[in-house]
């Protein structure tokens, strides 16, 4: 496996952080609370070329592998890991329509080439206030009646919930059935309401909320997925090849800017970034950086060759967030007064990463799949 990118590689993740650092980083401050301005933005990366990453070029998309994706999300993260996640999300879920679900409704993909440049959006419906990381424990459910579904229940924590043109939408397949099923919901649908926009810690000026189902009635052609379980956790597992790179980019960002900081700044008659002790640091968070960054370009090499991919992304999700987190916060006490202002970059460079140690599945949930896959290697076959 070859861990050196060749110049196609470098100049897409070079063209990601480049516009960034000139077009996002300027007013990530204005980004967190000004809705408006935060959607022309995504506008604006659809022109740019950031979207429809990963769908085929001949359903409109850029046809890019997860390497080539996950280069994209490390660059933008360096000018705003918000808007680097918003997008991945974004282009996952309509990655997932173009090309996860087997015998799709031919007029749901008619809608493919309009995600694929940003004239449309989507969101991803799954979790719910009282299930969190355990996807099967939804309470939502569709009947079938006739050639229609009826939905019921309220989804939580849905990115773009206010926003989004359709949903993929996990429920139960019945009211008393544990099998789950994905459906394509648009977002015009008579019985279907957003609500509540969740205010964070970060990120606030995209929309963060529920959904409700009031027999929200879809065609029984929506059917995305009869094993919707199985394809929320395929999702899943595409979100942690993603979300890592992200926190990679915001980590490596807050590195460089207190390296530069450190460098203009004297104590004592000299640059701090002359000190041993400060230097020693920055040797053990750089290390670690590349390291995530060497399971990144695994964990995405391994998803593109169609080999298991669940306990490398595991790995991939905690090891990079848990990195992001101890650097941004070693970075923080580095700037000193400084890095403690309210406004201070470092400040949303720390709270996006603990935003990254918690969503698709927290630290404690990547232990769990860790542990149990070595287990399985070692234990008895029952």
């Amino acid at each position: 496996m070859n861990f050196l990118l060749d110049q196609e590689h470098q100049a897409i993740f070079e063209k990601a952080k480049a516009y960034s650092l000139e077009c996002l980083a300027p007013i990530a401050l204005q980004l967190e609370s000004d809705e408006d301005l935060l959607n022309a933005k995504m506008k604006e990366m659809a022109e740019h070329g950031f979207y429809g990453l990963g769908i085929p070029t001949e359903m409109g998309g850029k046809g890019y592998n997860y390497l080539q994706m996950s280069l994209v999300y490390e660059g933008l993260a360096h000018g705003s890991g918000i808007m680097s996640f918003l997008l991945q999300l974004q282009n996952n879920i309509n990655m997932e329509i173009a090309t996860f679900y087997e015998g799709i409704d031919p007029e749901i993909l008619k809608v493919v080439p309009d995600l694929a440049c940003g004239n449309k959006t989507t969101a991803f419906a799954l979790t719910e206030s009282a299930s969190g990381c355990d996807p099967s424990a939804t309470n939502a459910y569709a009947e079938l009646d006739g050639d229609v579904y009826r939905i019921h229940g309220t989804k939580d924590w849905i990115t773009n919930a206010k926003g989004a043109d359709y949903f993929n939408v996990m429920v139960k397949d019945g009211k008393d059935n544990k099998n789950m099923i994905m459906l394509f919901v648009p977002a015009d649908t008579k019985g279907l309401r957003y609500f509540e926009n969740r205010q964070r810690m970060i990120g606030n000026g995209m929309f963060v909320g529920g959904l409700e189902f009031d027999n929200c009635v879809v065609p029984k052609a929506n059917l995305l997925s009869a094993d919707g379980f199985k394809e929320a956790l395929k999702a899943i597992d595409v979100a942690r090849v993603f979300t890592p790179a992200i926190a990679i980019g915001v980590a490596q960002h807050a590195v460089d800017s207190v390296c530069e900081y450190l460098g203009q700044r004297e104590s004592f008659g000299k640059p701090i970034l002359t000190n041993q002790g400060v230097q020693w640091q920055l040797a053990e968070m750089a290390t670690k950086i590349e390291a995530a960054r060497c399971l990144l370009y695994k964990t995405a090499a391994v998803m593109d060759s169609g080999e298991p991919v669940a306990l490398t992304a595991a790995m991939n999700k905690l090891f990079a967030t848990d990195v992001a987190m101890e650097v941004t916060v070693k970075c923080a006490q580095l700037f000193g007064a400084e890095g403690f202002m309210k406004d201070a970059p470092i400040g949303r460079a720390m709270a996006v990463a603990k935003m990254l140690q918690i969503v698709d599945g927290t630290s404690e949930i990547q232990k769990i799949v860790v542990g149990r896959g070595i287990a399985r290697q070692y234990l008895p076959r029952r």
